[in-house]
């Protein structure tokens, strides 16, 4: 029952149309109710600020970016401190080479000078042997033949032999590069003696006195003595 009687009872409602049955007498055709489309779904970066704020950004110390230069700069300067030291070493090696090489060519030179030096000294040497041997040979050859001559025309002509080669001998030790100075020296004198002794004795045959001949023969074998007694000493000198 109604609380109102005035409405008691059921009222019947009349029906809705149906969507097929026409109304009024025309066909009525209802749209279909347009589906709701579940609202667009938000990006996955929309999704983390929803559900994670956002991180505030870490500012970098101002030191780190000083130590990433310094770092750079320091294996800059390494590298180029290797290269230095592996170019100075370099540099020594080869400055130690020259050196060696340097000491080594001065040792050959002072070698070679040394070598040279003997060299012309024994070329010296050689030269006045040679000339002491021909020239005394001469004079000796000279002396035993004036020795053994038996007439005036042979003792004249080999005292005149003997002067030239005495003079000879004496010429060339003058103008010869002299090793042996003291043993020469007396070879000199012995030689002056021998040519004066040997003037006085042409000059005794010349005129015709026996004295001065037989003087002058006298001086002349002292003086020959002497030359070889000069000869002992250089050839003790030359050894």
């Amino acid at each position: 029952m109604s609380a109102n009687p005035q409405f008691d009872g059921i009222v019947a409602l009349p029906a809705a149309p149906s969507p097929a049955e026409p109304t009024n007498g025309h066909k009525v055709e209802i749209a279909p109710p347009e589906p709701q489309h579940a609202p667009a779904e938000a990006s996955v970066a929309q999704v983390q600020q929803v559900v994670a704020p956002e991180r505030p950004k870490r500012i970098r110390p101002a030191w780190r970016a000083t130590l990433a230069v310094g770092t750079v700069a320091l294996l800059a300067a390494s590298a180029l401190g290797y290269d230095a030291y592996a170019a100075a070493a370099e540099r020594d090696g080869v400055y130690k080479v020259l050196v060696t090489t340097a000491t080594t060519l001065r040792s050959t030179q002072d070698q070679l000078t040394a070598a040279q030096a003997d060299a012309q000294s024994k070329k010296v040497t050689a030269n006045y042997v040679a000339m002491y041997i021909a020239d005394a040979g001469r004079v000796h050859t000279d002396y035993q033949t004036l020795g053994s001559c038996n007439s005036f025309g042979s003792c004249r002509t080999s005292s005149q032999q003997l002067l030239d080669d005495l003079q000879k001998f004496q010429s060339d030790r003058s103008v010869a590069t002299v090793p042996l100075s003291a043993g020469d020296a007396s070879l000199g004198d012995a030689l002056s003696a021998a040519i004066a002794a040997d003037r006085e004795l042409i000059s005794g045959m010349d005129s015709g006195n026996v004295n001065k001949f037989k003087d002058g023969f006298k001086k002349l074998d002292a003086a020959m003595l002497s030359v070889g007694k000069a000869e002992a000493v250089l050839g003790a000198q030359l050894k």
